[in-house]
């Protein structure tokens, strides 16, 4: 749903990634950069830091939304750097569910639940998509809607809410691809 957001956002975004263009910033460097954000944000999970680690989650994702804005102002546009930033991803997605797990924020079964409904919904995805379905952004809760879920829960100090919610969102938006992805294939 938010990817319907992007062509508006973008150029704000490619505004603010200008000035790391001319200081030589490289678009893969700042995926980078967004991941060890992530891996700090699920670190202040498992201390507990349910706020500290919401408010670096928010650094960490606005700095990975900056990567691609950098890549096309800069014509660095690459299939491994797509590659790249898909990868660390679901590094990130994983790190931040593990992290909220191991601090025992929520049960693990239920992050186990959302983290597997979360890369079913990155995988249905990739797969119609090399099936030749045309992209498939579909869902009610692509990875941007989950992120905001964990955000905004984990700023009111109650991350499990959003774990719940990512769990039950994400396998919903996991069935809704399939049935897209039928549609488009037969």
């Amino acid at each position: 749903m938010l990817s319907r957001l992007r062509p508006v956002t973008r150029k704000y975004l490619e505004k603010i990634a200008s000035p790391m263009a001319k200081v030589g910033i490289t678009p893969n460097q700042l995926t980078i950069v967004g991941l060890l954000i992530t891996l700090l944000s699920a670190y202040e999970f498992y201390l507990g830091n349910q706020i500290i680690a919401g408010i670096i989650l928010i650094f960490g994702s606005f700095v990975d939304a900056l990567d691609g804005s950098l890549a096309r102002l800069t014509g660095r546009v690459t299939r491994f750097g797509g590659f790249l930033d898909s990868t660390l991803d679901r590094l990130s997605d994983s790190a931040v569910l593990f992290g909220i797990a191991l601090g025992e924020l929520v049960d693990w079964r239920v992050a186990f639940l959302a983290l597997i409904g979360s890369y079913m919904v990155s995988y249905t995805r990739c797969r119609a998509e090399l099936a030749g379905s045309g992209t498939l952004a579909v869902g009610i809760a692509e990875r941007g809607e989950r992120l905001i879920i964990i955000i905004v829960t984990a700023l009111l100090n109650a991350v499990w809410v959003g774990v719940y919610l990512v769990a039950i969102l994400a396998w919903i938006t996991f069935i809704q691809r399939i049935i897209e992805a039928k549609k488009r294939l037969e």
